[in-house]
C-alpha cells in the first residue's frame, strides 16, 4: 500500500513539481538508501554523499518512471549501483596518486 502512495507523491511532485512531495519522499526513504550505502561504501561520510546523489538521481529521473516502479526497491538498487560507482572511482583515484 505505501508504493502506491510513493508513486502519488513521485507524481505530484513531477506534474506539479511539489517540493513537499519530494521531500516527504526523501524523508521516507533516506534511512534506507544510507543504510544500503553504509553497507557497500564502509565509511558515514561517504555513505552520506552516496545518500544524496541517490535523490539527486531520483529528482532528475523522475518523470521517466513508471507507474508501476517499486520506488523502495528502485532507490535500494540506485543506492547499491551508486556506491559501487563511487568505490570504482576512489580506488582509480587512489592508483593514480
Amino acid at each position: 500500500m505505501q508504493e502506491l502512495e510513493d508513486i502519488a507523491l513521485l507524481r505530484k511532485y513531477v506534474d506539479d513539481g511539489s517540493e513537499e512531495a519530494f521531500a516527504a519522499l526523501v524523508t521516507r526513504h533516506v534511512n534506507k538508501v544510507y543504510s544500503v550505502a553504509l553497507r557497500h561504501a564502509g565509511r558515514p561520510h561517504e555513505a552520506e554523499e552516496i545518500t544524496q546523489a541517490v535523490f539527486v538521481i531520483l529528482a532528475r529521473k523522475s518523470r521517466r518512471l513508471g507507474k508501476r516502479v517499486m520506488l523502495a526497491g528502485w532507490l535500494c538498487q540506485a543506492a547499491r549501483l551508486t556506491a559501487l560507482t563511487f568505490i570504482r572511482s576512489a580506488v582509480r583515484r587512489a592508483r593514480r596518486e
